[in-house]
């Protein structure tokens, strides 16, 4: 009964000795994300910036953790994708809404120049 108890012991701290590696799938997915996000300029966005460097360090822990817990690993690579996910969505906010405000100064302008252009000028002493 001891021998079995002691190579069953030996068996089981092999297999988590030996822990998988992180899925290079997920993990490449993750990493494609981070570099979209960084690509598409998250850096320059504040929030974006925030949820981009989470991802950063998410993904860095995930790949330190692997070894000891390789399914908290895992866990940490979906974070991280999903935290540049954000990223990349937050950037992509902020460029429509800059880009939505310039339309709106330019329309504003263009209808400040020809309202000017289609309306004569008040004669002096007009009544209101």
């Amino acid at each position: 009964m001891r021998r079995w108890t002691a190579g069953a012991l030996l068996t089981l701290g092999c297999a988590c000795a030996t822990a998988p590696p992180l899925p290079a799938e997920r993990l490449g997915q993750a990493e494609a994300e981070v570099r979209a996000a960084q690509e598409i300029g998250a850096d320059r966005a504040p929030q974006a910036r925030l949820h981009l460097q989470e991802a950063r360090d998410t993904l860095a822990a995930a790949k330190e953790t692997n070894a000891t817990d390789p399914e908290g690993a895992a866990r940490k690579v979906d974070i991280a994708r999903a935290q540049a996910e954000l990223a990349n969505a937050l950037t992509r906010e902020q460029m429509a809404r800059t880009e939505a405000e310039q339309a709106h100064t330019r329309l504003d302008t263009l209808r400040n120049g020809t309202e000017g252009a289609e309306t004569p000028p008040a004669q002096g002493g007009a009544a209101r």
